[in-house]
């Protein structure tokens, strides 16, 4: 008898819709967030490949500082 009760008193017939909604809006929420995780990765992976193209361009342009006038020849002056 006892475990017939104890039955009864833990079974809820209602279904609880804002339980399963707040369940719904969760796994909703987690998978957009997963989805603009991952948007961010591959739109920082192009960043990083268009930067590593950029330097790739501009490391063949370089010259030694020499070259400029830069670094040699400070404590001269000029002949002006």
């Amino acid at each position: 008898m006892n475990a017939h009760r104890e039955i009864k008193r833990h079974f809820h017939p209602r279904f609880d819709f804002r339980r399963a909604l707040a369940a719904v809006l969760a796994a909703a929420h987690l998978r957009l967030a997963a989805a603009v995780d991952r948007f961010v990765a591959r739109w920082l992976e192009r960043c990083v490949a268009d930067i590593e193209a950029a330097q790739g361009l501009f490391n063949g342009d370089r010259r030694p500082v020499r070259d400029y006038g830069i670094g040699a020849g400070l404590g001269v002056s000029s002949p002006r």
